[in-house]
């Protein structure tokens, strides 16, 4: 039976949303300490000191609470990532090989200074709704790239062919820095040979765009 994932309820007053968001910082911090599989409503309530019944008010399960922060967590690295890149875009008239750098430095500094990202993609796989929120968020992210960074830097390029190939640069780089952060006892020097080449790439893919 598919579970439900939205909340029961936004809160309205301070004192609530005090206690809704109490309830997603433990619920989270409970995540790192004991793992998705041990987290449970009891667990929080004991934490958070906010009885299972207020908690209920809110969520109808931990799958619940536990999207909501993922929710939150996916908009903040969105609106995050997009205001380095809007500062660069100020003064920034082509493209050229720097704002790969720029960008990538950009977004690699995005998934360390947003709270929760790497507990978010560490139980990606427990629940198919996290697994759509990733693939939204990955949209959301191209959408804007392609707005922001494609059509002023490739003007040749139509707004359908800039979405894709925003969508393109966003599911590879998404995809390869996934693959960095799921590996255990990951090295600096490996991370660098690894993005190294995943810079080659883009240079070879935009390159060809400016193009054509």
């Amino acid at each position: 039976m598919k579970k439900k994932v939205s909340p029961r309820k936004s809160p309205q007053q301070s004192r609530s949303k005090e206690r809704y968001q109490k309830i997603l910082d433990t619920a989270f911090d409970l995540l790192s300490e004991f793992g998705y599989d041990a987290l449970t409503t009891d667990l929080i309530a004991e934490r958070s000191g906010i009885s299972v019944g207020s908690i209920y008010q809110f969520f109808p399960n931990k799958e619940a609470i536990v999207y909501t922060h993922a929710e939150t967590c996916y908009l903040n690295l969105h609106d995050h990532f997009f205001g380095l890149i809007r500062e660069e875009m100020k003064t920034r008239k082509k493209f050229d090989s720097k704002l790969i750098d720029v960008t990538l430095n950009a977004f690699a500094r995005t998934l360390e200074e947003v709270k929760g990202y790497h507990l978010v993609e560490s139980i990606l796989y427990t629940h198919p709704e996290l697994l759509l929120l990733d693939q939204k968020s990955n949209e959301r992210f191209a959408n804007s790239l392609a707005k922001i960074l494609f059509l002023p830097l490739f003007p040749n390029l139509s707004k359908e062919r800039a979405t894709h190939v925003a969508l393109i640069t966003v599911e590879t780089v998404d995809s390869i820095f996934k693959s960095i952060y799921r590996e255990p006892g990951r090295s600096k020097q490996k991370e660098k040979k690894i993005v190294d080449e995943l810079k080659l790439f883009l240079l070879a893919y935009f390159e060809k765009l400016s193009k054509n």
